[in-house]
């Protein structure tokens, strides 16, 4: 059955494959269950039953797997169709069926010397315990805090060595990368943040910077200004309190302050600042812009949220502190507009200084101190999000959901056809954009028991309307959702692409700035090349 991102054969081998193995362990349940009831009560079905059963089953069993593959193959190409994506070829059916019977007889043959294991561990017990009843018992218990203790010692190693791994990635820089000269940007020889302080993404970040020449390509004979872009990285500063203070002294030292906007940003885990959103915001406003970032991780956003958790929120609550604090110094009427923006484990981050018991509360902190914000991909877990999504006004979906009739926030769909909310869009403006086929803010491990929200009617763009819900099934099948969230093109999944300039012009529009604009602006960055991987 179809999910929110096409899947290709090989994952839906492994897909099937532990679907299948989940299914065998239910019904092997079943049939112990049914053969110890049958001992119980005397009844004991004739062979010739059994087999006819068996038989039955089988014939059953390899027309589903049949028409199953290729139905499968019909709903990702319906879906592949909408996304713009490459249909399946002819030979995948028969690849992931292949596939599947594979890493099933791997996953049984494992599941069978498990099975051995623990019996023979049982026996050892019990003759060892010269059959005492509580002996297995204590054996199962001691070989399970084994494990465990393994498992906290293998994820340790792991965090080490992830941590080993993506450090020394950090310290490196990409290809065609150089160190920046203009005193706008962080590791400048004017600099108060040292070039080799700021990390793989901070260098890149920094590096990249709009120029006069590209501001203008696009603003033509409009004045314009140089942007400042300021970065904190891992080795700048101990602590996240100590890096979010050097930012905000480097942001000053730059002139942030002077600038019409400033972008309190909270990257990814790696540190990543999304290239196409800045390069937006930047063109927006002519270069009178600021953006101010720290790092929290050298880790991916994945291994971070297991590895490093509520790091990106205290990252966010440290630097918007400390920016707010500064900027409210200066005179009401020179402060520059104060926003925040943060995608995907970032959003964590944007959220966090503001999070209150309920929606109103956190939705009026975050107006109440702030100009505005741009929060992309939010994380199923946020606190806003999920008090947004908990009381929307009935009839909205889920996935656009409509929260005090819009006044201070709305959800951007990407949908062409998304309805409008026809009640005036007060300032400050809070802007979500969320694909209806983005798996970050809809997964969650309830979808094992109950059907996610996201299948209701009606169903947002580019979600199938052949997606049903199945007990446990569902739940694994999002599984490979989050492992290819960026496999579509723009405008699905978790890839926002030119979303971030309509989500710019709508939060913070500057004046005059028309949709015309917008839709320029979209093309001018269309012909440059992005990547959606942090």
């Amino acid at each position: 059955m179809p999910t929110l991102i096409p899947r290709p054969w090989p994952m839906q081998a492994g897909l099937s494959a532990v679907c299948v193995i989940v299914g065998y362990a239910i019904g092997a349940l079943i049939g112990w269950g049914f053969r110890a009831s049958s001992r119980r009560w005397g009844w004991h079905p004739r062979r010739r039953w059994r087999l006819w059963l068996w038989a039955g089953l089988g014939a059953v069993w390899l027309v589903a797997v049949a028409g199953g593959a290729l139905a499968w193959t019909q709903w990702q190409n319906v879906q592949r169709d909408v996304m713009g994506m490459p249909r399946l070829d002819l030979a995948a059916p028969a690849l992931m069926i292949g596939g599947a019977a594979l890493a099933v007889i791997l996953l049984l043959l494992v599941g069978r010397l498990l099975r051995r294991a623990l019996g023979a561990l049982v026996r050892y017990s019990r003759r060892v315990g010269r059959g005492h009843p509580a002996a297995p018992a204590v054996a199962l218990a001691g070989m399970a805090l084994v494990v465990l203790v393994c498992g906290m010692l293998a994820f340790e190693g792991l965090t080490r060595l992830a941590t080993w791994h993506y450090g020394a990635e950090n310290d490196s820089s990409e290809a065609g990368i150089a160190q920046p000269r203009s005193p706008e940007v962080s590791g400048s020889p004017d600099s108060l943040v040292p070039w080799s302080s700021l990390g793989r993404q901070g260098r890149t970040f920094v590096s990249e910077t709009t120029t006069p020449a590209e501001l203008a390509a696009f603003n033509g004979d409009a004045p314009l200004v140089s942007p400042v872009r300021v970065y904190a990285g891992i080795k700048s500063a101990d602590t996240l309190e100590a890096r979010a203070s050097l930012a905000v002294r480097e942001l000053e030292r730059a002139g942030g302050f002077d600038r019409a906007v400033i972008a309190v940003w909270i990257p990814t885990g790696t540190g990543w600042m999304i290239s196409e959103s800045a390069d937006a915001l930047e063109q927006l406003y002519g270069g009178n812009s600021a953006i101010v970032g720290i790092q929290y991780s050298v880790l991916p956003s994945l291994f971070t949220v297991f590895m490093k958790p509520g790091e990106a929120a205290k990252a966010g609550t440290a630097l918007f502190n400390a920016v707010e604090q500064r900027w409210s110094e200066l005179p009401e009427d020179q402060r520059p507009k104060l926003l925040l923006f943060g995608k995907s484990l970032g959003t964590e981050g944007v959220e966090a200084p503001f999070a209150a018991s309920d929606g109103r509360s956190s939705v009026g902190n975050l107006v109440a101190r702030t100009d505005g914000a741009l929060i992309v991909g939010a994380t199923y877990v946020n606190p806003l999000l999920t008090q947004l999504t908990r009381e929307r006004e009935p009839g909205s979906p889920v996935w656009a959901p409509v929260f005090d009739q819009g006044r201070s926030v709305r959800f951007v769909s990407g949908d062409p056809h998304q309805h409008a909310i026809d009640s005036p869009w007060l300032e400050p403006r809070i802007v979500y954009l969320q694909h209806p086929s983005d798996p970050v803010p809809y997964w969650g491990i309830d979808a094992i028991w109950k059907p996610p929200e996201w299948l209701d009617a009606p169903r947002g763009y580019g979600v199938p309307a052949e997606a049903t819900w199945f007990p446990i099934v569902t739940a694994i099948l999002a599984v490979s959702d989050q492992i290819d969230q960026l496999s579509p093109p723009d405008g699905f999944g978790h890839n926002y692409g030119t979303d971030y300039v309509q989500g710019w012009s709508t939060v913070v529009p500057p004046t005059g700035w028309t949709a015309a604009d917008t839709r320029r602006l979209e093309e001018y960055l269309a012909h440059h090349e992005y990547d959606e991987l942090e």
